[in-house]
């Protein structure tokens, strides 16, 4: 029996996931749920008025369908609420990043999926895609040898009226909306703890957002590593480049190629990406997304702990709040600092001791 989904958000990326879901053989879409009549209207065009059930309030649809799971791709000072009531409603939930606010609504919605037996999943669809899962494989392996540097730029030329109307006037659009997925990939490339950042965030001259579109950040994770980060919203084109020096050599990549460079040689040469599921090496916005739905499957059906559970990625959500006061502040914040033990689950409480 297919896993029936509540939708949950039908802006752009919520629109994604209902083709997603639509042509994957073990998920059904039951509703659609958005307070924007526009978004619900568009969805029925599109997708058929019988296709599913149509609701302009989460509780309403609580009441009214029976589903397994919530995908949740409303704006994101909505997901802490919405995920909080799905789980309520004793439904899984998958929720697109950022997870939550802060670390401590992060940490709510952790609490409350364990009392009540469900499976929080975060989509970073982006450590699913083919080049970044060879880039992780390769630095676990060893290739590289020891690591103590790498380099990560992100230039987009993504103007606040391409995106939902709430990114135009809110505080640090980069770093929450976008940097998230990138400290989330930092964590998976190295498999290690982050312990500090120094972030400056800035808007440039012909910005159309009023804050933020801009990030810079100094990251210092476990076992000496240092990396440097540049993102911004308000380029001339869209580039990305992460470049990792280590002892034996220079691994690059730009989310489609992988390439390395032996200590001594003057030539990178191309490595062979890894397999990945069907669907995952598909051009954006299908990226990586059938192994987030993958990992729902396995989540609701065998009980397997998901990759990129609530409780992993509180430490990209904690790397990104420790971003904001650093640059609201002026100064280095450490990731301990931005945890608050009072609020954490127990589990999350052990590691950061």
């Amino acid at each position: 029996m297919a896993l029936r989904i509540i939708h949950v958000g039908i802006g752009i990326r919520g629109r994604h996931w209902l083709e997603l879901v639509k042509d994957y053989a073990e998920t059904a879409s039951v509703a659609c749920v958005d307070a924007d009549n526009r978004a619900l209207d568009e969805a029925k065009s599109k997708y058929g008025a019988n296709a599913c059930q149509y609701f302009s309030d989460l509780g309403t649809a609580l009441r009214t369908v029976e589903a397994d799971a919530a995908l949740i791709a409303s704006p994101s000072s909505l997901h802490t609420e919405h995920a909080l009531q799905a789980l309520e409603a004793g439904l899984a939930v998958m929720i697109e990043k950022p997870f939550a606010s802060t670390v401590e609504e992060a940490s709510h919605v952790i609490r409350r999926a364990a009392e009540v037996g469900k499976p929080v999943i975060v989509a970073e669809q982006f450590r699913f895609v083919p080049a970044e899962r060879t880039v992780r494989k390769l630095v676990q392996d060893g290739l590289l040898g020891e690591i103590t540097c790498a380099t990560f730029v992100d230039r987009r030329r993504m103007p606040s009226h391409t995106q939902g109307p709430w990114m135009a006037t809110m505080q640090y659009p980069q770093l929450q909306e976008i940097a998230v997925h990138h400290f989330d990939s930092v964590r998976s490339f190295f498999a290690r703890r982050p312990l500090s950042v120094m972030a400056r965030v800035w808007n440039p001259p012909w910005s159309d957002y009023q804050h933020g579109a801009c990030t810079e950040a100094m990251i210092e994770m476990e076992g000496g590593l240092h990396i440097q980060y540049l993102g911004t919203l308000t380029s001339h084109r869209y580039t990305y480049s992460v470049w990792i020096e280590g002892e034996r050599g220079v691994l690059w990549t730009n989310r489609k190629l992988v390439m390395w460079r032996a200590r001594g040689k003057k030539l990178f040469w191309p490595v062979k990406r890894v397999t990945v599921p069907q669907g995952d090496d598909a051009p954006f916005p299908r990226e990586g997304s059938i192994s987030l739905l993958n990992s729902l499957r396995d989540a609701l059906m065998h009980g397997k702990k998901p990759e990129t559970s609530g409780d992993d990625n509180i430490w990209t959500l904690a790397m990104v709040e420790a971003g904001k006061r650093s640059a609201a502040e002026g100064r280095l914040v450490s990731i301990k600092e931005v945890f608050t033990h009072a609020t954490l689950p127990q589990k999350a409480q052990e590691e950061v001791a």
